[in-house]
């Protein structure tokens, strides 16, 4: 299986980011399950083509778009809504833990990448997020 995918990342394409919609910077990984990863470049955005802006456009290009010809979409922060238009457009949106893209890629092909459950999430906005201990949710208070 070949595979394009598609992180959101910083400028330097070393470090996983949040907010897909408006991120200006995606990681682009080539990946084949028996070969690695074949090519990663990190490509920039100009406004008009973040997500966010992307999504709600009418005559959107996917041609154009290098992260909506992707398969996979990799981030640390999207919304439900944004999920699902991606989900119609072929590209499945998944929320990581994992704040470094190689990594993440690593694990992506190994199968042992852990993606939150995108359906959990709009429990969020009442809790305080602690970014310090990620690993606590495997015992519920």
């Amino acid at each position: 299986m070949k595979a394009k995918v598609a992180v959101t990342t910083n400028r330097k394409g070393d470090k996983l980011t949040e907010h897909a919609g408006h991120v200006r910077f995606f990681k682009i990984y080539e990946i084949d399950e028996e070969e690695g990863v074949l090519s990663a470049k990190v490509i920039k955005v100009d406004k008009e083509h973040v997500l966010h802006n992307l999504l709600h456009s009418p005559n959107i290009n996917l041609e154009e778009h290098e992260v909506l010809k992707s398969q996979i979409l990799l981030t640390g922060g999207v919304g439900q809504g944004a999920i699902h238009k991606l989900y119609q457009l072929g590209v499945r949106a998944y929320l990581i833990e994992e704040k470094n893209p190689d990594e993440a890629i690593k694990q992506l092909i190994e199968g042992t990448l852990k993606a939150l459950d995108p359906a959990s999430f709009h429990h969020d906005h009442d809790h305080n997020h602690d970014h310090g201990h990620g690993h606590g949710h495997h015992h519920h208070h």
